[in-house]
């Protein structure tokens, strides 16, 4: 693999976030046209910002005014994170999670394998088990020129 230490500082905009399903049918977990952010520094500091498009408003023009369901509804259509990150080997990144909107996150790695192909940087996850499915995610970024 190549090392993507150097070529992933900046800026990236979501493309897509995807995953299989049991059926191996390729499912876009935010739907189709998701929005987010990814940054790397130079400094080892990274940030990431994902959500589904067109996400309700609150009722409430308040923060936190919002009714449970709101509420519920808000939280799983974001996710955001932030922290330190380092390549240990040649395209595999770990994130060091300082703050996350999930909290089970918080204190914890994150590890990704990682290819650019052009300016596109393909993030993907180690084989997650749920429901007894190993589930793999993958998150494609478009590199914002700065």
């Amino acid at each position: 693999m190549e090392k993507l230490t150097e070529k992933i500082i900046g800026s990236w905009q979501l493309i897509s976030w995807t995953f299989k399903n049991e059926k191996g049918e390729v499912v876009n977990y935010f739907g189709e046209n998701p929005q987010g952010i990814l940054m790397y520094d130079k400094n080892g500091k990274m940030n990431a910002q994902l959500m589904k498009s067109n996400r309700k408003k609150f009722e409430s023009q308040a923060f936190n005014g919002g009714t449970a369901s709101e509420m519920a509804e808000a939280f799983t259509s974001y996710l955001a994170y932030y922290g330190d990150y380092i390549e240990n080997n040649p395209g595999e990144i770990t994130h060091h999670v300082t703050g996350s909107l999930y909290p089970n996150w918080v204190g914890m790695n994150q590890f990704r394998y990682g290819k650019i192909n052009g300016d596109i940087l393909t993030l993907s996850t180690q084989p997650i088990l749920s429901k007894g499915i190993e589930t793999v995610f993958e998150v494609s970024w478009k590199k914002i020129n700065n």
